[in-house]
């Protein structure tokens, strides 16, 4: 059996390792010798041990992970999502060692991820962008030119790390003057931020796709942020509901038109704001091009319920330049879900936490994705499990994800749980029924 190393950790490894094995690869896992939670591990064929401290020494670090994958002689690697599988660097030097990534190519991942580079390809296409600018002066010019609020982010970034909304004139200030610190010290950051205009009450919505060798582009469904906290989204919703279908259609072309013009293949997602503006059609409301990722979403599994599809599985037969047969690819925007992410919170200093207790409630039409072990310290983990429940309608979906919500037990670390669950109660789609229910967690 050819062998493929998993390169990553936690729910998403292990997912992968049960996908490639029923597809006939080996798997072989990664685990950094730091790291206590290993349950990602267990079912592997065999295991890569990374030495160092924290993500950016171990699970991160392209050299490890190259060297880890010519040791046990893998024929590929797969990254899943995170920081490592948006890294450039991994594809080209997988290639100079004549080993097969699951993912796209090193120029077209360097392209996504830049985000000045990525609105000015997208604009370029036709899309629509928002007011933007990188670099000090740049940036100190757009904000005189459209004033505020603008929102911040770093040039190279992933995962929403670093972005920062600037609303008033002192936040801008001192902004201006770290970037032009920074500038004045020989570092990047003046080419390493990037700002756009920051759009009040907009809604984000995602669109992935998947796109073949022969450059077709197949539909994996759309799906909308209804509560996000910083760069945290905490629940997201499928189908798109909030926003007029002739504006999630045009989306989709949109969609189609970068991915093809940026020479992408696998599966991506593309993110768009929809907001108030100049040029809005009818219901006075616009969309505007945010960012490529060709990774697979941490929503993955919402694809999965409207497909059908295995996608992690779908992104290894496009790795290999398998064309899907026509019409395969379907997806059902009948079918409703929601996924909640249940995030950790840091703990104070920055200690590791220990998660004493874990209960996830059995709710019908909920699944759990869930590889933490209650019996080791939670040190490089982010997030306790995501919620993904399946109905008739968005009220049943919402209906579910709160009831798994508030009947699962989580002690040890602090969660978002307490907070999705206000958000669904005064969202109005929850009967009020269930207003008489304690919170579980």
């Amino acid at each position: 059996m050819r062998r493929v190393l998993i390169a990553n950790r936690g729910a998403i490894a292990a997912r992968a390792v049960d996908t490639f094995r029923t597809l006939g690869w080996s798997p072989i896992a990664v685990v950094a010798s730091s790291d206590p939670q290993r349950l990602h591990a267990l079912a592997a064929d065999g295991c890569e041990y990374l030495e160092g401290d924290g993500l950016a020494e171990t699970y991160d670090h392209v050299g490890r992970i190259v060297e880890a994958a010519r040791r046990c002689g893998a024929a590929a690697v797969y990254p899943g999502y995170g920081a490592l599988a948006e890294d450039p660097e991994l594809p080209g030097r997988l290639a100079a060692a004549g080993i097969a990534f699951v993912g796209p190519t090193a120029e077209v991942l360097a392209a996504a991820r830049d985000k000045d580079h990525a609105v000015a390809t997208a604009d370029r296409l036709g899309l629509p962008v928002l007011p933007h600018a990188t670099g000090h002066e740049r940036i100190a010019k757009l904000v005189a030119d459209i004033g505020l609020p603008v929102i911040l982010k770093p040039v190279t970034g992933c995962g929403g790390l670093g972005v920062r909304i600037v609303r008033t004139e002192s936040e801008a200030e001192r902004a201006l003057a770290l970037i032009g610190a920074d500038e004045d010290d020989g570092g990047d950051g003046g080419d390493g931020w990037y700002a756009e205009r920051y759009v009040e009450h907009g809604a984000v919505v995602g669109v992935t796709v998947a796109v073949d060798a022969a450059a077709t582009v197949h539909p994996l469904g759309e799906r909308e942020s209804l509560l996000v906290d910083g760069s945290m989204k905490l629940l997201e919703a499928s189908p798109v509901r909030s926003v007029a279908p002739e504006l999630v259609e045009r989306m989709r072309a949109d969609t189609a038109r970068l991915v093809t013009g940026m020479g992408l293949r696998g599966v991506a997602t593309v993110e768009f704001i929809v907001g108030s503006g100049s040029g809005a059609g009818a219901g006075g409301r616009r969309h505007w091009f945010l960012e490529v990722n060709g990774r697979l979403p941490l929503a993955y599994r919402m694809c999965e319920a409207q497909t059908g599809l295995d996608v992690v599985a779908l992104q290894m037969e496009l790795a290999r330049g398998t064309l899907p047969a026509p019409g395969r690819i379907r997806v059902d925007r009948d079918a409703h879900c929601m996924e909640a992410r249940l995030f950790i919170e840091p703990a104070a200093g920055g200690a590791p936490g220990r998660i004493t207790a874990l209960e996830l409630a059995p709710e019908p039409g909920v699944t759990y994705n869930c590889a933490l072990d209650v019996r080791s310290p939670v040190v490089l983990d982010n997030i306790v499990t995501q919620v993904l429940a399946l109905g008739g309608s968005r009220a049943a979906a919402a209906g579910a994800v709160l009831r798994a919500v508030e009947g699962s037990g989580v002690s040890g670390v602090g969660t978002c749980a307490e907070e999705i669950a206000v958000w669904l109660r005064g969202s109005g789609l929850v009967p009020e029924r269930l207003g008489s229910q304690a919170l579980g967690v």
